[in-house]
């Protein structure tokens, strides 16, 4: 047995040495120094040349026309083909110049990879339609794909990963939730997975949001599933952002006598914000939530962009915010809300959005 250290490409600097064992048709390597150390010629038997029993034949992936043998750290061998390797890996480029063929021209190969990760891995590339970014797809196969494309520099696929993650976890506010369909399984947990995801495969573009996704969980769940250090930046982050929530998002709601130029009833107004005021402070630990929940004013409902029929009405009614300070109220906080995303990856002791977006890929 041959083993061999490849490493990946130095000029990417980014990943790890991967440990590959060659199966080769001589056990072993006489030295070209030592005359003394050479092992006597013996003849060579059909036990010298790999053997597929020492392994399972994947059943989808057994081309009998297939080039090179990958076979994964659960011994399950999948034959397939070079060719389409190099062509969407650039990892495999060089294997036809490294590795030794048997006497049927294959090559045999141990990998250190899991059989999941190789079947998901091979669909996506001999299958079109196997991922597409902005399709729902399990958290369980795009964690494989980022894994086996990072380490295999299968740009392509990775870059499509990553876009799809981006859908879930934007680096814009209003994109935020937007595609939550995309969650699968819809676990409340996704977002400690893609934390994962992105801290260990380089892809620190969705940890914002992520982070932010996982500081809404109940600290009884934070606790029971996240990693000591993760869990730590969770709790942190929570409470910057119910700190900014005050003195950024809803500082209009404590300004006394603040209200439209126009209002007519300043009095009644004022009040109305005092009710909201008392309705937060019923819920302390919702806070953090504010970028995923209506806004304070918006009482029990939802308003659509034009509609504020619902928030105002003339003068008799002491229980609604008159238009114009609705207006202006809305107005402010919809700019403090872009303040504190802008501000979101500080929060979790994060490189700014400008850098992140940067090193995207």
């Amino acid at each position: 047995m041959l083993f061999l250290h490849f490493p990946d490409r130095t000029s990417r600097g980014k990943y790890a040495f991967h440990l590959f064992q060659i199966s080769s048709a001589t056990d072993t390597m006489s030295s070209e120094h030592d005359p003394s150390s050479r092992p006597a010629k013996r003849q060579k038997t059909s036990s010298d040349e790999p053997s597929t029993s020492s392994f399972e034949r994947d059943p989808s992936f057994w081309f009998e026309d297939g080039s090179i043998i990958l076979i994964s750290n659960q011994r399950t061998g999948f034959r397939v083909h070079l060719g389409v390797l190099s062509l969407n890996a650039e990892f495999f480029r060089d294997m036809s110049g490294l590795a030794v063929p048997d006497a049927k021209g294959d090559t045999m190969i141990d990998l250190e990879d899991s059989t999941q990760d190789l079947t998901h891995f091979l669909h996506a590339l001999y299958t079109r339609s196997y991922f597409c970014a902005g399709t729902p797809t399990s958290y369980d196969t795009l964690e494989s794909l980022l894994r086996m494309s990072t380490k295999y520099l299968a740009q392509q696929l990775r870059s499509d990963v990553i876009k799809h993650l981006t859908m879930i976890y934007p680096s814009e506010l209003a994109d935020l939730g937007k595609h939550t369909d995309l969650i699968l399984p819809h676990s409340d947990l996704h977002s400690l997975h893609a934390i994962t995801m992105g801290r260990e495969h380089n892809v620190p573009i969705i940890l914002p949001a992520a982070y932010y996704y996982a500081s809404t969980l109940p600290t009884t769940e934070l606790i029971a599933n996240a990693k000591p250090d993760i869990l730590a930046m969770i709790l942190a982050g929570r409470e910057n952002i119910v700190v900014a929530a005050y003195n950024v998002a809803w500082s209009w709601l404590y300004q006394e006598c603040r209200g439209s130029s126009m209002c007519p009833n300043v009095k009644r107004c004022y009040r109305k914000r005092l009710g909201v005021i008392k309705e937060i402070a019923k819920s302390p630990g919702t806070v953090h939530c504010l970028l995923l929940d209506a806004m304070p004013h918006d009482g029990e409902g939802e308003r659509d962009d034009d509609d504020f029929s619902g928030y105002y009405s003339d003068d008799s009614d002491e229980e609604s915010f008159c238009r114009p300070c609705l207006l202006d109220w809305s107005s402010d906080e919809d700019e403090s809300y872009k303040q504190l995303w802008h501000c979101l990856p500080s929060y979790f002791d994060l490189p700014e959005w400008k850098v992140l977006l940067k090193g995207r890929e």
